[in-house]
């Protein structure tokens, strides 16, 4: 029987606190707003990186509303982690309602059971 470690940190409950949900036709929740047929975004932005960007760490200090850039490029690496912080949120959520609290820290769990414990701070 195999064991699972996850690392829940800040960063995912605070993306899990924008995400957008939804119900589908069954009445299922799916991981993002539907805006009549069509999947919104999950964090309200088309670009997925600036809403990350947005959330994680907030609006610079020099933001002028009236001054937007086109684009802003992020480097691989921001990409790759925000990139693994998204792909990590379903288990965040499993571990939240599982263990009821919004608690950071290592979690431990038999691959099987999905019964996460805390085991570090």
């Amino acid at each position: 029987m195999s064991t699972l470690l996850f690392e829940l940190k800040d960063e995912h409950i605070a993306l899990l606190k924008n995400l957008g949900w939804s119900l589908n036709k069954e009445n299922i929740i799916v991981g993002v707003a539907n805006d009549g047929d069509e999947l919104a975004p999950p964090f309200g932005e088309n670009n997925i990186y600036e809403a990350m960007d947005l959330i994680l760490n907030g609006r610079p200090d020099d933001f002028d509303p009236f001054k937007v850039e086109e684009f802003i490029e992020y480097s691989q690496e921001q990409k790759d982690v925000w990139d693994k912080l998204y792909s990590d949120l379903t288990t965040a959520l499993e571990i939240i309602l599982k263990t009821g609290k919004f608690e950071t820290g290592i979690y431990k769990s038999r691959f099987h059971l999905r019964d996460w414990k805390k085991i570090k701070p």
